[in-house]
């Protein structure tokens, strides 16, 4: 009967780790936040921009070099210009669409600009149908008067380097990377404001968006990170009971933290916007909830004229009687010309297919040979560079990689305080010569951890303020009696010292909790598949748990705190030393990037900041 170490925990299923079961949704309602002031109201945004930036990849920045916008093909379409438009962004991101120009666009007559991005129509930018017409709205847009830039969504016509939609495994293997749809999506949607504002017919200045769907959601979000889009139309999209379908909606940690679909929108505030919206689908609810908190947003500015609606009993449609109202939308804000509340459309069928496809040609679809070559050149575009101080200042730069750690693996629940610790039995029983043992566990008040600790003082220990924190996937009862890890304790009892066992969620005492983790594990290629987005990883509780340890023992007084680690538990410890400015000791042997593929410390975007040699760098002294 060998090492006979007493059971913290028996298994429980209402003690289960509320954190895993827990997982938010796209279909869950949500509050419409509504900040009480404009000093609320503005850190509200950075927060918005904050996390868009993080999901999309985009902090850091990839290094983009100067890009080549090429403008070829000009067709006159019933007195349209219109021309074929592609740009390398990063090698393994093109930028492809249309350029639609009034005949009388020139330098020395600019016009008003809208980007068009397209949504989830079957035939993407060509797509023309009752229910939507994408290139419809283009065309009879340019007959008013103003440039229009139609661009693919990822995997649509000419940009097909992608397929649109990933399977979970590419999705899991690139959330890592920082590469993700919605990150190249809306880096697209950036570049593709940068074109048009640098087109000698466009003034700058007047700048709008449209799109329905997913182009709804593309709209407020390139508006939300870029103030050059003073006008926007999301067609049929905001709602606060759904939040978006799609991956390319849905980026790898984007919703963890609460963002919503409504607080994007109104960081746009005071911008005009349009928000049309129908019975038929998930806007149904938009005159009695959305609409009147936007417009108490927009009061903070005395700008609730600003905020436009209308509804109709119909299905989710970009279709004609809604364009008309949105052609007249831009024709005030953008023109400065009062039309009525519509502008019928022509009697003009829009462009067909053959003249919008580049070389009028349907373009093939994405193979497994350019996918891959594709993510091959990304990674090097987006993290090739990231541990890299340059000319920077080694503080500023550590300091800054610091905060975007901060944004992986904040899960919402804000600052870690008060941690409550109960003291377990029994003290005795633990083969402990020549210390003392006292168990417990740790948890945030209205969280639902459930942490095991175990202090072991030596019975030479003369100081209080000093301790060292184990963290361990080994399990606590490794380190008792005859177990693997029991020379640790034994050499610390010799050597007057006191140490803590912490186990980290996911192994030893909790690890039968991850029969009832509730995460999306389909596999197969589904437009649905996001779970990143929603979900919090077991790598970030774990490392919640390693910091609920530190600020624990910092209430209790302990001014000199070290953490040791080794095996599956270094990456932890590393990234918990370094949001708490705790000295880290850790045993690098066998680990490498390798270890962020393995269920319990996989994290989106840790590669990003460099892996594990960006933790280390973290943890080093400037």
């Amino acid at each position: 009967m060998e090492n006979q170490i007493p059971n913290l925990e028996k298994r429980n299923p209402i003690l289960v780790d509320r954190r895993v079961v827990s997982m938010g949704s796209c279909s869950f309602a949500t509050h419409a936040y509504v900040p009480d002031s404009l000093e609320e109201y503005k850190k509200r945004c950075k927060f918005v921009r904050d996390r868009l930036l993080l999901s999309a990849g985009l902090n850091p920045m990839p290094k983009i070099g100067a890009i080549e916008y090429k403008v070829t093909n000009e067709h006159t379409y019933h007195e349209v210009r219109i021309f074929d438009v592609v740009a390398q962004v990063l090698s393994g991101l093109k930028l492809t669409g249309n350029l639609y120009l009034p005949k009388d666009a020139s330098p020395q007559n600019k016009v008003p600009g809208i980007l068009c991005p397209h949504g989830h129509w079957t035939n993407g930018r060509v797509h023309h149908e009752e229910s939507g017409g994408v290139s419809m709205r283009c065309f009879q847009f340019a007959r008013l008067g103003f440039a229009v830039f139609s661009y693919d969504m990822l995997g649509f016509n000419d940009n097909n380097d992608f397929s649109h939609w990933w399977s979970k495994a590419m999705r899991d293997k690139c959330d890592l990377l920082g590469i993700s749809p919605f990150g190249l999506q809306t880096l697209n949607s950036l570049k593709a404001v940068d074109f048009l504002c640098e087109r000698p017919e466009v003034d700058a200045e007047r700048i709008g968006c449209t799109g329905t769907s997913g182009g709804a959601s593309q709209t407020w979000f390139v508006a939300a990170l870029d103030e050059r889009i003073k006008v926007s139309v999301p067609v049929c999209m905001l709602s606060s009971h759904f939040q978006g379908g799609c991956a390319c909606e849905e980026g790898p940690l984007l919703r963890i933290t609460g963002l919503t679909s409504f607080d994007i929108v109104a960081s746009l505030a005071p911008r005009p916007v349009m928000l049309p919206a129908v019975t038929g689908d998930w806007t149904n609810l938009n005159p009695q909830y959305e609409i009147p908190r936007l417009k108490k947003i927009y009061k903070l500015f005395s700008a609730e004229h600003n905020i436009e609606h209308f509804y109709y009993d119909d299905e989710h449609n970009y279709n004609k009687r809604t364009r008309q109202h949105v052609y007249s939308f831009f024709m005030r804000h953008l023109m400065g010309k009062e039309v009525g509340d519509i502008i019928e459309e022509e009697n003009i069928p829009p462009p067909a297919p053959e003249l919008l496809w580049h070389n009028g040609v349907q373009p093939q679809k994405a193979t497994d040979t350019t996918i891959s070559v594709a993510i091959e050149n990304l990674n090097k575009a987006y993290n090739a560079h990231v541990l890299d101080v340059g000319d920077a200042d080694p503080e500023q730069f550590k300091q800054e990689r610091l905060e975007i750690l901060r944004q992986l693996l904040d899960d919402g629940r804000g600052e870690i305080h008060d941690v409550v610790y109960r003291v377990l039995g029994p003290t005795e029983g633990w083969g402990v010569a020549g210390g003392k043992v006292r168990p417990y566990t740790l948890s945030r008040r209205g969280v639902g951890d459930y942490i095991q600790v175990i202090d072991i003082t030596s019975d030479k220990c003369t100081t209080a303020d000093e301790i060292t924190l184990v963290v361990t996937d080994a399990g606590y009862q490794e380190y008792f009696g005859s177990g693997s890890k029991s020379s640790c304790i034994k050499k610390a009892m010799e050597e007057g010292k006191k140490l803590r066992i912490a186990e980290l969620f996911g192994t030893g005492c909790s690890a039968w909790q991850l029969k009832y983790a509730i995460r999306d594990n389909d596999g197969s290629e589904s437009h649905a598949n996001y779970s990143t987005a929603f979900e919090e990883s077991y790598f970030s509780m774990r490392v919640h748990d390693v910091i609920t340890n530190v600020v624990q023992l910092r209430e209790q007084g302990y001014t000199n705190i070290r953490i040791f680690a080794e095996g599956s538990a270094v990456p932890v410890a590393l990234a918990g030393a370094a949001l708490t400015a705790t000295p880290v000791e850790v045993d690098m042997t066998g680990i490498d990037d390798s270890i962020w593929s393995t269920e319990l410390n996989y994290h989106p975007l840790i590669m990003h900041i460099g892996g594990i040699a960006g933790l280390q760098q973290l943890c080093t002294k400037v």
